[in-house]
């Protein structure tokens, strides 16, 4: 008999593509001239986790765009999209 374990993971700390919180990260120059990570989610919450893990806790949103809720219709919506920059960043 074979077991599959599915672990729960993290979402990813660095940027790029995270199937496992349905989010993808890239940084970008925001319009003051500095960093800056664009975050996309598809998911209720995806974009505040994949923010959390990625600025160890401490982020100040710049933008936030169409971002997903509990029981809205996303494939009609789309998908969210907030920018955030670490704190001391």
């Amino acid at each position: 008999m074979a077991v599959l374990a599915v672990a729960c993971t993290d979402p990813k700390t660095v940027p790029g593509p995270d199937p496992s919180s349905d989010t993808n990260a890239t940084m970008v120059t925001w319009t003051d001239g500095k960093q800056a990570i664009q975050i996309t989610c598809g998911m209720p919450g995806g974009c505040q986790n994949r923010a959390l893990a990625m600025c160890k806790g401490n982020y100040t949103v710049l933008n936030m765009d169409n971002m997903p809720t509990r029981g809205d219709a996303s494939a009609v919506r789309g998908r969210g999209t907030v920018v955030v920059r670490c704190a001391g960043a």
